[in-house]
């Protein structure tokens, strides 16, 4: 963070500003007026909440809605027995994780970053964006992004309340938390490329499957 302070400052030295005050760009960002923004960020929760699911299922993203985060320990160990992993995952360290009853499904859990040999790992998100199906993950202490990237199987937990209409209302979720973290992760559907002969590959260059599981 600081290195990114140190050039952000020098540029608004350079231009004059004073470079320990980011209160123009707030301002900049509070009063601009927005861009058009597509139809399908628009609706009540409930239809936002239904798009958010139809399209993560167009990316190839498994959707599993829960009634509540306490059934999450119950999904990962039907998760693992389908795919013949052991009841073992990594956690991201964040309170709503920590404070479910793993042993009670007989999942072996850490709460830790990412590491190549994981099979599965478990994150939660900021908020999820109808308008394509699209998670958001804030980096920091409670949510490693090498859980992202490293395991076979990503399952990503989500409280249906966190559905907003488009990328633009994300933003503004992410500013309104409080100073940006180091990376923000936009994940729609699992890994994939085409760069072989244009052949669709899934778990290119992360996670194979991607759960989403929707809670609340």
């Amino acid at each position: 963070m600081s290195g990114r302070n140190d050039i952000l400052g020098n540029i608004r030295a350079r231009l004059g500003r004073d470079a320990d005050n980011p209160a123009p760009v707030d301002e900049r960002i509070a009063t601009h007026a927005p861009g058009p923004l597509p139809a399908r960020g628009e609706g009540t929760a409930e239809e936002l909440r239904a798009r958010f699911v139809e399209m993560a299922r167009k990316a190839s993203a498994d959707v599993e809605q829960l009634g509540a985060i306490e059934e999450l320990p119950g999904l990962v160990g039907g998760i693992c027995g389908a795919h013949g992993f052991d009841a073992a995952a990594a956690i991201a360290p964040h309170p709503s994780l920590d404070a479910l009853s793993w042993a009670d499904a007989g999942i072996a859990i850490e709460a830790r970053r990412g590491q190549p040999d994981d099979r599965l790992c478990v994150s939660h998100a900021v908020c999820g964006v109808a308008e394509t199906g699209t998670l958001v993950l804030a980096s920091g202490p409670q949510s490693p992004i090498t859980l992202n990237f490293l395991p076979d199987v990503h399952v990503v937990a989500i409280p249906a309340e966190a559905i907003v209409g488009t990328y633009e209302h994300a933003w503004s979720l992410m500013r309104a938390r409080g100073a940006m973290p180091r990376a923000v992760n936009w994940i729609t559907g699992p890994s994939r490329s085409a760069d072989i002969e244009q052949t669709l590959q899934l778990g290119a260059h992360g996670p194979i499957r991607l759960v989403i599981a929707l809670y609340g």
